[in-house]
């Protein structure tokens, strides 16, 4: 490719599993580990986070042209998120290569905390938007009795692979869109 080419456009994905089976090689942490349960100088927990909690996990493909809302709802998600009662940790990654799959990794104390976050008015707003600003969205937590370091995304992908349904998803909204 020389300097003055344009790289052709890809297709867009035509389903959930090819958006999750996408090449994610560039995973990169744009919010590390944070929250009352991470040390800030290691990035590491404090201490073992002892008896039940949840792990929850979160995945998003956004469309292009729709990044000043997306920006507008995720600082308000954000907001709400990291003052949450109940959030112990929490990190955020992107991939480029994967259509800026946007990725979210979180740790509470209580599936009630978890829900007051999903049930809170900045997360609902974004939650009505899904369709418009993403092409598919996936999420799901698990229990965990003890937890002595954080999980991975890796982890988070592999938790999302097990419980994702086959058929195509509650969110998907390509729009008819052949390539990005």
């Amino acid at each position: 490719m020389t300097e003055n080419s344009t790289q052709e456009p890809r297709p867009v994905p035509a389903s959930l599993r090819e958006f999750a089976a996408g090449d994610e090689s560039d995973l990169n942490v744009v919010a590390p580990w944070t929250g009352p349960a991470v040390d800030a100088e290691t990035g590491l927990l404090k201490e073992p986070i002892r008896g039940r909690h949840l792990i929850a996990t979160s995945v998003g493909w956004p469309k292009p042209g729709h990044e000043d809302a997306a920006i507008a709802l995720n600082e308000a998600i954000l907001g709400e998120l990291y003052v949450r009662p109940g959030l112990l940790a929490v990190t955020l990654a992107i991939s480029a290569n994967n259509f800026s799959s946007t990725r979210s990794l979180s740790i509470w104390e209580n599936e009630a905390a978890l829900k007051g976050f999903l049930k809170s008015e900045p997360h609902m707003v974004a939650a009505r938007r899904v369709r418009e600003l993403m092409y598919d969205w996936e999420g799901a937590n698990w229990v965990s009795e003890e937890t002595t370091e954080l999980p991975t995304f890796d982890e988070a992908k592999a938790r999302l692979d097990a419980v994702r349904p086959p058929g195509p998803s509650d969110f998907e909204s390509y729009d008819d869109a052949a390539t990005a």
